[in-house]
């Protein structure tokens, strides 16, 4: 259910009760992005496997597992977490995990669904390089991805929120974070075990 909010910052308001004032956390510092990354994949409790060597990178529904190439084929190492990423986001709509039909039902590749599962997967890596503290890397994939996704939305104005509700809902299954618990969320640099 898509909801509005009006919102201040705290700064902006008089005369609030010192009470009433949360705290400030300061966000934990990275000690190393790449690090970082790393453990975002270890994890993921349920990560399919990850078979290196290939020319391009895929989620591969049918037998679980995902195809990437070496890492030194890619410009760097934020754009190699990058594409990762956005195949782990994959992952998760296989039927042993999150159950996406975009996944598990193969859509065609000119599908409005197949465009929604690229938009998840998108998002969801960018969600992922931004919790590892890494810029989230351009793949050469975008343009096609938003010419798709251009023409899905102008017909579903909705499109947008599926899709970043399906791509948190991804992240947390990586993260390993329940959200129906409060105070669950964990934070950079924290690790779903501690």
């Amino acid at each position: 259910m898509l909801r509005y909010y009006i919102v201040f910052n705290v700064e902006q308001c008089e005369n609030i009760p010192p009470t009433l004032i949360p705290s400030v956390i300061a966000p934990l510092e990275h000690k190393d992005p790449i690090q970082e990354c790393e453990f975002v994949v270890e994890d993921y409790k349920t990560c399919p496997t990850i078979q290196f060597g290939s020319e391009g990178a895929s989620y591969v529904h049918v037998k679980d597992y995902i195809k990437m190439p070496f890492r030194e084929r890619f410009i760097s190492q934020k754009q190699f977490y990058a594409t990762l990423f956005h195949e782990l986001v994959h992952s998760t709509g296989h039927e042993s995990r999150l159950n996406r039909k975009e996944i598990s039902e193969s859509p065609d590749y000119e599908t409005d669904e197949y465009a929604l599962e690229e938009l998840v997967a998108e998002i969801g890596a960018g969600y992922l390089c931004s919790f590892a503290g890494i810029e989230s890397a351009t793949i050469q994939q975008h343009a096609a991805y938003i010419k798709s996704w251009l023409q899905v939305f102008e017909n579903d104005k909705k499109f947008i929120v599926h899709a970043s509700s399906r791509a948190q809902k991804a992240v947390d299954y990586i993260l390993n974070i329940d959200r129906g618990n409060h105070g669950t969320d964990i934070m950079p640099g924290q690790h779903a075990g501690e």
